[in-house]
């Protein structure tokens, strides 16, 4: 039974204890804990888990719930600070892992530009478009607005699938092409389109679409 978490290294304890800690029910729950991460394959899609599915499967408290909601809001948003500044041509793994963080609790799709100065560093990050990523959601004029707003000379963009397959779908095609096009008139570079699966995703770059 985890008695006190500030004193012991947390990264002795497994993940079922430390949900537990962070549910607020240590004490009591660790078999809660560890039934939730069984049934929901882990802990991306614990934090993606439904309120009232939680409340009435589990017995979760509000309280609880809403515990869970924060620690998933704060890793977000360290991820996306900690995006600002890196180089993404020198790593690119890092810039992947950073948004998979970013995007760890989305239940929907959300697009997401990175938008980027001469040395390739990222100045910016911001969630455009939230919902089903196609060609009729995602509206260029607003990402070449932002890009010139912020001074961005190339651009990537990514979009997350909450269904968990990294492949994309033609709408994701179309997506990228009428971005390119669009960023290529005020001579700014799209650099790639990342999507994003449960722990794969797929580059638009890498597989030479761009």
């Amino acid at each position: 039974m985890v008695t006190d978490c500030c004193s012991e290294d947390l990264g002795e304890l497994n993940s079922a204890q430390l949900l537990a800690i962070q549910l607020g029910i240590e004490h009591e729950g660790q078999q809660v804990a560890t039934a939730l991460l069984e049934q929901c394959g882990g802990l991306a899609k614990v934090l993606k888990s439904d309120s009232f599915w939680l409340r009435y499967e589990y017995g979760l408290s509000e309280a609880s719930i809403r515990r869970l909601r924060l620690v998933a809001e704060l890793a977000s948003r360290a991820a996306k600070e900690a995006l600002v500044n890196v180089n993404v041509l020198s790593s690119p793994s890092l810039v992947r892992e950073y948004l998979a963080e970013y995007l760890v609790a989305a239940k929907r799709e959300h697009f997401v530009c990175l938008y980027l100065d001469v040395r390739n560093q990222i100045i910016r990050v911001e969630t455009l478009f939230s919902g089903t990523v196609d060609s009729a959601s995602v509206y260029p004029r607003e990402i070449v607005a932002a890009a010139l707003r912020v001074g961005a000379v190339n651009i990537i963009i990514a979009h997350n699938h909450p269904s968990g397959s990294a492949q994309p779908s033609d709408a994701d095609h179309r997506v990228t092409e009428n971005v390119r096009r669009a960023l290529r008139l005020v001579d700014i570079s799209l650099l790639d389109h990342l999507v994003l699966g449960q722990g794969e995703f797929f580059s638009f770059a890498n597989e030479g679409f761009l």
